[in-house]
């Protein structure tokens, strides 16, 4: 029996596609266009001041901090308040909570190209910009189908709210804030939530599985005893779509698109947004299959080992780049990692230059080369014959049980040996171990 040690407050998401009426569509389409009006005012203030002060600094005047406009929140909010009636004399039709939120991410925009994350801020554009963020007072559920929002009114959603209506009524969630985003003719929302989960002891690593992450099956799982127990095929979501919609782009391409001092035609928008739909149901079944498999395996198996896979240098490699993409190794790395604090389950990255493909899992010989194209692994000095993504994971399951503290006998790349440095992501307390199976693996 898990033993409860204590109840902690995560931050969770949750996820919903609603249905406004083409009234509440327009009013929501105002408040995208304030908060992206809002944001590029300010970020153009800002460069109007700081470029002056530069010219003014060039010509041999002496220029003080204080004629700088600063880019805190409070600073941007309080340039917002003042300039408002000026820039924006219709701002009172949208609820404050947009502009609130343009002036949060303006912010952090800034505070990230100070510490060398991002580039210098750049001014948000109609075509990638249709999202709006409401802070929690201006937005909460009626029932489990149907969001109320402040100027809006109760939006339909399309599916039942109910994972997080419950948590609402029994006290145990908060909404912090909500976006909604329109993509592709669709409309969804996705709130922010302070969630009470109780943290108990971490279990005991009895069920160790290593997964091993490829292009023609996307995920191979086996044990330290060599046991296959995983294996999910590569649906290829993108490249299943490509024809269609290679020809629905070059109908949208010969209609009257957007640009400089020409509005869109209305066939235009009707065919880019059935471009749009296309990569939003790509995109829906490319993040349901990770969803599955990650919840399958955080709470069926106590230690899961991945690769520490160098994915931006891999998509260097134009030949691959785009089925890498496709696979999105990185996100499923990312959701094991985070879902294993909720299910009790621990995810261990195997050190990047432990050779977990060109090692035997028999007798721990490594190859010197093994081309990409070779899909079965033959051992020269035992004999082995074996699936290349089986034999893989085979290893990345010992490699965490191995007994040896500081080395592995099959680490290293062309035969050498390299420290192991593991790296233990943050231990996952789980509320109850799940036996459940996942319909879409087969083992």
């Amino acid at each position: 029996m898990t033993r409860i040690l204590a109840t902690t407050k995560i931050h969770q998401a949750y996820r919903f596609a609603i249905d406004p009426t083409p009234e509440q569509a327009t009013l929501l389409r105002s408040h995208i266009g304030a908060w992206r009006f809002c944001y590029n005012t300010l970020l153009g203030l800002v460069q109007a001041n700081w470029d002056e002060n530069r010219v003014r600094k060039d010509a041999g005047e002496e220029v003080s901090k204080d004629d700088y406009l600063k880019v805190g929140h409070l600073d941007l909010q309080k340039l917002w308040y003042e300039k408002r009636d000026e820039l924006a004399p219709w701002w009172a039709e949208n609820g404050s909570s947009s502009y609130n939120y343009a002036h949060v991410h303006l912010a952090k925009a800034f505070t990230n190209w100070r510490k060398g994350r991002a580039k210098f801020p750049t001014a948000k554009k109609k075509k990638s910009s249709n999202s709006v963020t409401f802070m929690n007072g201006a937005i909460h559920l009626v029932d489990s189908h149907h969001v109320r929002i402040t100027r809006i009114g109760a939006v339909k959603s399309f599916e039942s709210t109910r994972k997080l209506y419950r948590h609402l009524e029994r006290g145990t969630g908060r909404i912090l804030s909500a976006t909604i985003t329109e993509r592709g003719g669709t409309w969804t929302i996705s709130f922010t939530v302070e969630v009470e989960r109780h943290i108990s002891e971490t279990r005991a690593p009895e069920r160790v599985i290593g997964i091993d992450v490829g292009l023609s099956t996307l995920y191979t799982g086996a044990t330290p005893e060599g046991e296959q127990v995983l294996s999910v095929e590569n649906p290829r979501n993108y490249q299943r779509v490509e024809r269609r919609l290679a020809r629905t782009q070059r109908v949208a391409s010969r209609r009257q698109g957007p640009r400089k001092g020409v509005a869109p035609s209305n066939r235009w928008k009707k065919a880019n947004a059935r471009v749009q739909k296309i990569h939003t149901n790509v995109a829906n079944q490319r993040r349901n299959l990770i969803h599955e498999t990650t919840t399958y395996l955080t709470k069926n198996y106590d230690l899961i080992v991945v690769e520490d896979l160098n994915v931006k240098g891999m998509l260097k490699n134009h030949a691959l780049a785009k089925h890498i993409s496709d696979a999105n190794w990185a996100e499923f790395t990312r959701l094991l990692e985070y879902k294993s604090k909720w299910y009790g389950s621990q995810v261990v990255r195997a050190d990047r230059y432990f050779a977990s493909s060109k090692a035997c899992s028999s007798c721990g010989v490594v190859k010197a080369t093994l081309p990409l194209g070779e899909r079965v692994f033959c051992c020269e000095a035992c004999g082995l014959t074996t699936n290349r993504d089986h034999n893989a994971a085979i290893n990345l399951a010992r490699w965490a049980t191995s007994t040896s503290a500081g080395t592995s006998s099959v680490a290293g790349r062309r035969g050498e040996v390299r420290p192991k440095q593991q790296n233990l992501v943050a231990t996952a307390h789980p509320d109850e171990a799940s036996t459940e199976t996942l319909t879409l693996v087969s083992t």
